[in-house]
């Protein structure tokens, strides 16, 4: 019932607004024609003359009122709502040599007294920076530096027993061989390796993806235009597109031995860099007419 008060008070807003806003107009267009006749009649040589305004006058009016529904009438519909859409995507994807090398070490110590245990972590660590520095072109750090307790289970309780002191130490280098001639080196002064990996650096990334990202832009427009033509549409364009660089792949990290080197074992570590696959993919809608 509400509905249809709110229709029935709408075409009556609707219709006031109409006969308040055309009346005038139409009732002037109306003289104009009906005053034409009298002038014809009644003064003769003056007809040409007053009936030339009144037809212009008229039809000015009639334009006004009428000419913009005319013009959208005519005008054909600019839209989405003209044509249809496709939703699609495509990549591109290339495997590229991996170029950095990335390794992490640790030094670990355990007992009873923990400053002695941080005089010695301290000690291997900085024997380590030292050794680093006959490789320039190898970026190397330390990192978490922690002071654990160790407990032990005894009469029922959990109990202190001692302290656990250790340190990591992280390089990268884009010169693999010298940066697995320094891993060699750092576990013959008792540092464990715990992890090593490839990647690509961020350099050759940043050129290859430029590089698929044209490609992928590219392969997107053939499966666009080959679809709309498929849906017999004779014009398209692009409406909304994503451009996605995708997660490479490297190659998995080697782990080292648990136990500590001799002097007698301080090798490079064998290793093989592998590669990685980088994917951009481009997704999105294409319009369609």
């Amino acid at each position: 019932m509400n509905l249809r008060k709110f229709l029935v008070l709408g075409a009556f807003s609707l219709a006031l607004f109409l006969v308040t806003t055309l009346y005038f107009p139409i009732r002037f267009v109306a003289s104009s024609v009906i005053g034409l006749g009298v002038i014809e009649k009644r003064e003769g040589g003056r007809v040409m003359s007053m009936t030339g305004l009144r037809v212009t006058t008229g039809l000015f009016w009639l334009l006004l009122i009428f000419g913009p529904f005319t013009a959208v009438a005519a005008e054909p519909p600019r839209s989405l709502n003209d044509g249809f859409t496709v939703q699609l995507s495509a990549w591109v994807e290339e495997e590229v040599e991996n170029d950095l090398l990335s390794a992490n070490l640790t030094v670990e110590r355990s007992g009873s007294d923990s400053a002695r245990l941080a005089q010695a972590v301290a000690g291997i660590m900085q024997r380590a920076l030292l050794e680093a520095e006959r490789y320039p072109r190898v970026k190397v750090k330390s990192t978490a530096y922690a002071t654990l307790p160790i407990y032990e289970r005894r009469d029922g309780r959990s109990e202190r027993t001692g302290w656990r002191v250790q340190q990591q130490l992280s390089l990268e280098s884009g010169d693999i061989e010298a940066a697995a001639a320094l891993v060699g080196r750092l576990q013959a002064l008792d540092l464990q390796l715990t992890g090593l990996g490839f990647t690509v650096s961020e350099a050759r990334r940043e050129a290859v993806r430029s590089n698929l990202t044209a490609a992928a832009i590219d392969a997107w427009r053939v499966k666009a235009e080959a679809a709309i033509k498929r849906l017999g549409g004779k014009s398209w364009r692009p409406h909304e597109l994503n451009i996605q660089d995708d997660q490479y792949h490297p190659a998995r990290p080697m782990l080292a031995r648990s136990d500590a080197m001799s002097g007698s074992e301080a090798t490079a570590p064998a290793i093989e860099a592998g590669s990685s696959k980088i994917r951009i993919t481009v997704s999105g809608s294409a319009w369609g007419r």
